[in-house]
């Protein structure tokens, strides 16, 4: 028996991979669309729910109330010299000279009425505060580090 050469042996291997080689050149042919085999988009598994996105716990959006003013308090006891004249224009009437009247004790009460949002309280604090500082000279410098702390709280407020 002779041996075997090189030629029948490679015959032999491409007899037996030709059903291989078959199938390979199938699939790797072009492919028209629905012709293939993966690719499906889609599903029967149904989507992850997404969490939900709560508000924020600690209040930072919501509105503060305005709690009422030393100023509401004085006015509606009586305790104020001032009242409103009803006209065309509404002024104030003050019942005690402006000049008269204690800046240590009255201007800081006044600055905090200018917080209320609600009439006449707002107007009357507001017309006062000017009244005084148009009319006080002197008298207001001394005050100024009373009037910081009523400010403050006036630019603290969310409304």
């Amino acid at each position: 028996m002779k041996p075997p050469n090189r030629a029948s042996q490679l015959k032999d291997i491409v007899s037996k991979l030709k059903p291989i080689i078959q199938i390979l050149t199938t699939y790797t042919a072009i492919l028209k669309k629905g012709e293939g085999l993966g690719g499906k988009t889609t599903s029967l598994l149904e989507p992850k729910e997404k969490p939900v996105i709560q508000k924020p716990v600690a209040g930072a959006t919501k509105r503060r109330p305005i709690v009422s003013s030393e100023f509401r308090r004085f006015y509606d006891r009586g305790d104020l010299p001032i009242s409103i004249e009803h006209g065309p224009q509404n002024k104030i009437a003050w019942k005690v000279d402006v000049l008269q009247l204690d800046y240590h004790h009255y201007l800081p009460i006044f600055f905090e009425g200018i917080r209320e949002k609600q009439e006449p309280y707002r107007f009357l604090a507001v017309q006062g505060v000017f009244d005084m500082l148009e009319k006080g000279g002197a008298k207001v410098l001394p005050v100024i580090p009373q009037l910081i702390i009523p400010i403050k709280s006036k630019s603290s407020s969310s409304r």
